[in-house]
């Protein structure tokens, strides 16, 4: 009789509601119950497929389909503690995040005005070691990927070791960057690191005007285009992070079409947002070019148009726009709406842990003084965000699929200072509508 494993490229994790398995070379998760679970925590050693009348059975199609079952060619034994998890969540915050995003310094060659990393004293970001010894509690609690970024993240000396290290723990590296320091040989060392994807921002249409500050817009937009014919023929795969304003928008249509031609084929798309302490000109910024109901709707049809051609995804805070699809089904695709705290955070340059970026002022804590295990479960500051029975109020309540959306919340702070107040600019918001 055939024997099948789980492929040494996944990784479990048990939580409250059963489990988690994320395939490290593909980029999948699975969320799975109690008795899913169990029979792939059997997979970790090679076993014959269980009978037809036996209900793991029917999972066994859609794993080998997906890659997480493969037949054993010998006595196989997966090196992955799956079941050493002392704290398993609540079902509704996780045992550990599914991402840590890292802002690795707060060091830039850009001067972005809407940039919402706070100001860090740069003698005082985390070591190489400290940053070892994080991927190791990192990898202890079976956080599947890190997203580094910055700042600028490629200033950093030491990122490649980094990277490295973290792929060496079982930890999928990816990487977020400006464009500008990239070149064959960079990303020769980000393939050599095992870099998953490489995802490059781009904040806006080039200026037209010169001496000002769409002068790095267009240095940017140069760069974008010169990293990207070198990324596209490397091992790496290749994401845009556009951030739509009211200025792209009536060009996002010529943009995406661009892109394409020049094979990108991941597009995320990301909604301007308040930084948590906004400057005078951080604000100034947001309000110049956040996005209305009717822009939003337009951004609506244009994806509309576009899914299909182009694998889009879009932030959580435009996760409204779904307001179409039956929450059942967004609940199958994984749609989580804002997971801030729950099952994702970020790691700023001085070890402070946050829910978000866009709520850095919600710190639960240092990594430099406590562990991040005990940081994560405590949750100090996040346990809003972490209430099961929370839900969105103003124009949001009521909505179908708010549970899956939750509302912009650093969007709505921003408005009426309470995370949970709604989202007035969302089509689906009632406020919106009736107005």
């Amino acid at each position: 009789m055939d024997a099948w494993r789980l492929s040494e490229a996944v990784s479990l994790r048990a939580e409250a509601f059963g489990g988690m398995a994320f395939h490290r070379e593909r980029g999948v998760t699975l969320e799975v119950d109690a008795e899913a679970y169990r029979f792939l925590c059997t997979c970790l050693q090679p076993r014959p497929l269980p009978l037809p009348g036996e209900p793991p059975a029917r999972l066994v199609p859609q794993l080998a389909h997906l890659g997480f079952l493969v037949q054993a060619e010998a006595d196989l034994e997966q090196a992955q503690a799956a079941l050493d998890i002392t704290w398993l969540g609540d079902g509704f915050t996780l045992s550990a995040p599914e991402t840590v995003h890292l802002a690795i310094t707060a060091r830039c060659n850009l001067s972005c005005p809407g940039c919402y990393v706070p100001p860090f004293d740069v003698r005082g970001e985390l070591t190489t070691a400290e940053l070892r010894g994080l991927i190791d509690q990192w990898a202890a609690m079976h956080v599947f990927q890190l997203a580094v970024g910055g700042g600028e993240p490629l200033l950093r000396e030491d990122l490649f070791d980094v990277l490295a290290y973290a792929r060496e723990r079982g930890i999928v590296p990816n990487l977020t960057t400006n464009g500008l320091l990239l070149d064959s040989g960079v990303i020769r060392r980000l393939e050599r690191a095992g870099v998953a994807r490489v995802n490059l921002s781009w904040n806006g249409i080039p200026s037209q005007s010169k001496g000002g500050p769409g002068d790095g817009q267009q240095r940017q937009g140069r760069s974008i285009a010169q990293a990207l014919r070198v990324l596209l023929d490397s091992a790496l795969q290749v994401g845009i992070n556009l951030l739509v304003t009211p200025s792209l928008l009536p060009h996002l249509g010529q943009v995406l079409a661009r892109l394409r031609t020049l094979g990108v084929r991941w597009v995320t798309i990301l909604r301007p947002k308040p930084p948590a302490a906004p400057s005078e000109i951080s604000r100034a910024w947001y309000e110049a070019n956040r996005l209305r109901r009717a822009d939003l709707l337009r951004l609506r049809d244009v994806l509309s148009a576009w899914q299909g051609v182009l694998h889009l995804e879009v932030d959580s805070a435009l996760a409204g726009l779904m307001g179409h699809a039956e929450p059942a089904i967004l609940r199958w695709r994984g749609v989580y709406g804002c997971a801030a705290g729950r099952r994702i955070c970020t790691v700023w340059p001085d070890g402070s842990v946050t829910p978000c970026s866009f709520l850095a002022d919600l710190s639960a804590g240092n990594a430099r003084h406590t562990s991040f295990a005990e940081l994560w479960e405590r949750g100090k500051n996040w346990e809003v965000l972490r209430d099961p029975t929370a839900r969105p109020q103003g124009g949001c309540a009521g909505c179908d699929i708010a549970l899956q959306c939750g509302g912009a919340r650093c969007v709505a702070r921003y408005e009426c200072g309470d995370l949970f107040g709604g989202d007035a600019e969302c089509p689906h918001c009632r406020e919106a509508v009736s107005a």
